[in-house]
């Protein structure tokens, strides 16, 4: 019955010396009293492969690696004390969610956090804390009449009045039924004493930077019934007792134990406290451990042990190390004996993981990885919140993407692509909703193509798709309409747990799981497989908890699905490193210093070493400092947190015994500059001149061949250098000879060779003048074609966009939403549907009321709405709303229309009059080379005419829903060719379709809006119509006529309201009118049709260049859809592009007449 301390500073041999007494006691004792080596959960594998390589035994009976827990586990499996239901931590983290439901109303301050996510895990945390720290509810009792007592502010005394409630709820629900894991060691505590096993025991404990008060409890308790009790500290032969001390905490734990010891009358033998160093083969480690604490501490010439990197950002930080193992790897270094340390686990884990994957390192993360993701977690949490959640389409497709609906032993490859499918249909319908899915009419497949062209028959591919989508829609409906109709029934926990799992194994999910693991066995990713039986566990054990704690509990659903998504939220992986030999990657608290050769310290930068903890949880360090001083003791605030940072530092900086790197980015991932850690000077003081490399994320920048040299490291890695080398060398730059010899390298070597023909070159090549061949144009766009003009405007805007619209037929995602086309869609229906309307009942659009205006887009609208978008209008409250304010457009818009038709001798003629094969007006015939043909088709908005003196004019009016004018520049370059090609094809067929030659008068745009006035003084009805028509004026080209103005506004001398011109008192135009001479209009009918002529050449000729313009500050890469594919980078000058001017109205014409009539005087 004593104590002993094995103390000394880093690297001096401390666990080696137990490590090596334990070893001989072994040789010479193997079947003696018990050895028994208490660590934290982090060094338990370590410590126990150590003791067994330093034993060289290949078996030990008498010593065991144990934590407190697994202590408690063995001491009550011998003595008895279990016979309460253990609690683990998901079914503590569930009771404290229902706690918390049940308790809400009664809080004082967490009445509203109650409720919220992650709560749970706070009030858990610090109900865990307090019971580390021996308090009770009866404690906490104290603790408030104390603070009562003190006045303490409102908020405190609220907080722990909250506090004390869970505190005495929770207590309640355990009672004497129930222990959670902490409850186990206090009851090891209790009955340690009666312990036969550990009466001769030897109780090593190595390890623990800090002990609780219930660990303090233990170790007196193996103080007084065991033979020793040797603990390890590291600190200073001589105690100190400064706050601002390096082993200030270590101090802390020997006069406390020293303290409790004497207390119970335990021996304490006399302190051995190591001096010589054992871990360091480099002089300059030593040293820097010498003095890491000294100040002014005493330089040392650097030899190379010590490096630091700056990176310019994390990703090439992470490069740096990865090729720096690599090199040692070169040198005859193990993987095992390297440790990658770091402070941020959500920003390093992964970015580790990846890159070193790269460079072929084998990496173990030594952290527990959340199980939330594995399919069958996922799985389970998306049933429940489909369930919860009305079946919404997030919930029940995260349910599918699992692929636990889909038959066993079956494709898994055919059925995702059918789940895709009927995901696809979903969204287009907008199947949302348990009854959306039920409603059969909704999974009607039927293409909607527009209100011109609804369809009522289904044709024979939309029956054959329906009949797929049934089969894929039962698949996943049936499990989740049993699931919810048995959770419906439920009563209590208990049902609910086997509602739950009567549909998990209706559906073999188990024999899933296992064939995912047969699976990951036979590629050999042994890890991934492990993980798939730990996640079966898991979830069979969340059930077990469920029932044990609210079995036969009555639940309301909602309740029930949130206490089981609690206890989901929990899980996490337990991780054993896969092989002997690999990197292991851990945080700065978890560093292991055993047998560690090379350690790599990343994210030395300020705030993060030493860290800067913001967030001080539920208590504040304030609330901390007032409960100690009252006497109740918990955990560190952040104050003493940062004092122990040094020593975290020190520990970092001190557990590597050949070499050492430090590395800091100076910039994170978004631009932003980071600072480095005050440790860099600091190392720079103690060992001068450090080798610091600068990293960078591209190497070919860099001026000296040695620095680039260090970048090509790994094949596949270099490779991303070496494609953009590629890329400078298809520029006709100079290559420097590193680059060069290393693209020889991949032409040569079999493999990379086909990866650079296969992959690299295609994708190089990308933006490069493509011409498909004749046949396979052939085959795309037949020899003879029909198209439409916004099919040659999007061929003027970019080939390869046209390519993938019209060659590739790619197509986005249709989603249940209103898109600007659409409601396009929308407004041109509803107008023809009033125009219809007002000549079936032989009205005159100049005389309609106001009343008739508001009726008839009223109408026009309901009439519309059930055939419009799959009835989206009709789907909910919101689109109701939208509907009213689109018929508000239209009834606007028909009070505009009213209006002008009232000042204006021109009427409507023909309202979305179609041309092309099969229409009323014939298409425009566009004759190609080698005897092609090509013929456009379209549907002309509104044509209006007007007769004078035997002569009839016809103007184009197109309607549009966003504001809009006729640009000359952009008819030049083929981008605006719409409006001028239907007045040509009005005219040119004139006769054919209206039995009369006709004249152009002009070809203007219509905004369909609701426009909304910005008044700065008070109006009356008369001028706030005007200004409301004004907002209506039609934008565009009239011929230059006075009379066909006059007729199209006959108010025109003051101002029109109803085209843009203006005539003076003597006949002409104002300057700033948009008219064009008649003999103008020929030219630009001409010039389009060439434009047209030379876009069909270009499609049949296999053009499909990445070639977009760029007009102005415009280009057709900021809406398309296509940017994916072709990767068009418009921040780079080298990308190719059309860079278009812009020009004059007559410039514009100018341009069209030379190029029409090369000898024509421009005027």
């Amino acid at each position: 019955m004593s104590l002993r301390f094995i103390t000394g500073r880093s690297g001096t041999g401390k666990t080696t010396f137990i490590e090596r007494e334990i070893a001989q006691e072994l040789k010479q004792r193997p079947m003696g009293a018990p050895i028994v080596v208490i660590v934290p959960d982090q060094l338990s594998y370590s410590m126990e492969y150590s003791l067994s390589v330093k034993s060289g035994m290949t078996g030990m009976i008498r010593a065991q690696v144990l934590t407190f827990k697994r202590l408690a586990w063995r001491v009550l499996q011998e003595v008895g004390g279990i016979t309460r239901e253990e609690v683990d931590s998901f079914g503590y983290r569930m009771l404290v969610r229902s706690v918390l439901e049940d308790n809400k109303e009664s809080f004082k301050l967490f009445k509203q956090a109650a409720s919220k996510h992650g709560f749970a895990e706070q009030i858990s945390d610090i109900m865990k804390e307090f019971s580390k720290y021996c308090i009770d509810q009866q404690a906490f009792s104290e603790l408030m009449t104390s603070l009562a007592d003190q006045q303490a502010p409102r908020i405190l005394q609220d907080k722990a009045h909250d506090l004390h409630l869970l505190l005495e709820k929770i207590e309640e629900r355990l009672g004497t039924t129930y222990m959670d894991s902490e409850g186990q060691l206090n009851a090891l505590a209790e009955q340690l004493a009666h312990s036969e096993w550990l009466q001769d025991a030897s109780i090593y404990i190595d390890g623990f930077g800090d002990f609780t008060t219930q660990e303090y409890t233990i170790i007196t308790q193996l103080m007084k019934y065991t033979k020793r009790v040797t603990v390890v500290l590291p600190m200073e032969e001589k105690v100190h007792t400064g706050e601002h001390e390096l082993f200030h905490t270590a101090q802390q734990q020997y006069e406390t134990l020293q303290q409790l010891a004497y207390s119970e009358s335990v021996d304490r033998e006399e302190r051995i406290h190591l001096t010589e160093l054992q871990r360091f083969s480099s002089q300059e480690l030593a040293h820097l451990e010498e003095q890491f604490d000294r100040y002014p501490p005493e330089s040392f010439e650097s030899e190379g042990a010590i490096q630091l990197i700056e990176a310019s950002n994390r990703r090439a930080e992470v490069h740096a190390v990865a090729r720096s193992i690599r090199k040692m790897m070169r040198e005859g270094k193990r993987y095992r004996g390297m440790t990658v340390v770091h402070r941020q686990p959500d920003v390093y884990n992964e970015l580790i993981q990846n890159i070193f994957t790269q460079y072929d390192i084998p990496v173990f993360i030594s952290q527990k990885k959340p199980m939330l993701h594995h399919p069958l977690i996922e799985f389970v949490r998306s049933l429940l919140e489909a369930v919860r959640t009305d079946w919404s389409y997030e919930a029940v497709f995260r349910a599918v993407k699992t692929d636990l609906f889909f038959p066993i032993n079956e494709s898994k490859q055919v059925w995702r692509e059918r789940a895709d499918r009927l995901e696809n249909f979903v969204l287009a319908k907008g199947i949302h909703g348990k009854s959306r899915w039920q409603d059969e009419e909704r999974w009607k497949v039927s293409r909607y193509r527009g209100l011109e062209k609804v369809r009522t028959v289904q044709t024979d591919e939309e029956l054959a798709t329906q009949a797929e989508f049934a089969e894929t829609r039962d698949m996943i409906r049936e499990p989740i309409e049993q699931l919810q109709q048995k959770l419906t029934a439920a009563r209590t926990g208990q049902d609910v747990a086997e509602a739950l799992f009567y549909t998990i194994e209706s559906l073999r999910i188990y024999d899933k799981i296992i064939e995912l693991q047969q699976t990951e066995h036979t590629i050999n990713r042994l890890q991934a497989a492990a993980e798939h039986e730990q996640a079966w566990t898991s979830w069979i054990n969340v059930l077990d908890q469920f029932v044990l704690m609210f079995g036969e509990k009555e639940l309301p659903i909602a309740e029930a699905i949130k206490i089981l998504d609690e206890g989901f939220d929990t899980l996490e992986f337990k991780l054993i490193p896969p092989s002997l030999d690999q990197v292991t990657v851990t945080t700065i608290e978890l560093f292991n210093a055993m047998d560690v050769e090379a350690v790599f310290v990343l994210g030395a930068n300020e705030g993060i070493l030493p860290l800067r903890n913001d967030h001080e949880g539920l208590l504040s360090d304030s609330d901390r400092e007032l409960f100690s001083e009252i006497g109740m003791t918990l955990a560190p605030t952040t104050k003493l947190q940062l004092m122990r940072e040094s020593y975290m530092a020190y520990r970092a900086f001190t557990g590597a015994s050949a070499r050492l790197t430090v590395s800091y980015p100076i910039a994170d991932e978004e631009g932003k500059a980071l600072i480095p850690s005050l440790y860099i000077p600091r190392l720079r003081q103690i060992v001068s001149n450090i080798p610091t490399e600068i990293a960078v994320m591209e190497p070919t920048e860099l001026s000296e061949v040695v620095d680039k040299l260090t970048y090509i490291e790994h094949p596949e890695v270099a490779l991303s250098y070496a494609i953009r080398m590629m890329r400078q060398a298809s520029t006709q730059e100079e290559i420097a000879p590193e680059w060069q010899a290393v693209l020889a390298y991949y032409k040569e070597d079999p493999l990379w060779s086909s990866v650079i023909e296969s992959i690299v070159q295609p994708a190089l090549k990308r933006q490069k003048t493509e011409l498909l061949d004749t046949e396979l144009t052939t085959g795309l766009y037949g020899s003879s074609f029909t198209t439409s003009v916004s099919r040659i405007e999007s061929y003027y805007s970019c080939p390869f966009q046209h390519f993938t619209t019209y060659g590739l037929n790619l197509q986005e995602r249709f989603e249940f939403q209103l898109e600007a086309p659409d409601i396009g869609d929308l407004f041109h229906a509803a107008l023809k549907w009033v125009s219809d309307e007002v000549m079936r009942q032989g009205l005159s659009w100049a005389a309609l009321t106001k009343e008739q205006c508001w009726q008839l887009g009223r109408e026009a609208i309901d009439a519309l709405a059930p055939k419009f978008f799959h009835r989206i209008l009709l789907s909910s409250p919101r689109y109701a709303y939208i509907q009213r304010k689109l018929m508000q457009i239209i009834q606007r818009t028909i009070r505009a229309l009213q209006s002008q038709a009232r000042n204006s001798s021109f009427t409507p003629i023909a309202i979305e009059a179609g041309f092309g094969p099969n229409e009323e007006i014939a298409p425009l015939e566009i004759n190609l080379k080698n005897g092609q043909q090509m013929h456009i088709r379209g549907r002309i908005d509104r044509i209006d005419t007007m007769k004078k003196d035997d002569q009839t004019y016809l103007r184009v009016v197109d309607y549009k829903s966003s504001a809009r004018a006729l640009d000359l520049t952009e008819v030049y370059y083929g981008l605006s060719l719409q409006m001028l090609t239907y007045l040509d094809v009005a005219l040119e067929h004139a006769e054919d379709w209206l039995g009369v030659y006709a004249n152009p008068a002009g070809v203007l745009y219509m905004y369909v809006h609701n426009p909304m006035l910005r008044l700065t003084k008070e109006l009356n009805e008369d001028a706030v119509e005007k200004e409301l028509l004004k907002s209506y004026k039609m934008q565009g080209y009239i011929v230059e006529d006075a009379d066909v103005a006059l007729a199209m506004d006959d108010h025109i001398e003051s101002e029109s309201l109803i085209i843009p011109a203006r005539l003076k008192k003597d006949g002409s135009f104002y300057s700033n009118s948009k008219v064009v001479p008649p003999e103008d209009i020929n030219i630009l009918r001409s010039f389009v049709r060439k434009k047209h002529q030379q876009a069909g050449d270009g499609m049949l000729s296999g053009d499909t260049r990445v070639y977009p313009y760029r007009l102005k500050e415009h280009m057709p890469c900021t809406f398309c859809s296509y940017q994916s594919i072709c990767q068009f980078d418009r921040t780079d000058p080298t990308q190719p592009a059309r860079n278009y001017s812009a020009y004059k109205p007559e410039e514009s014409l100018d341009m069209m007449r030379k190029e029409i009539d090369p000898d024509a005087n421009s005027r």
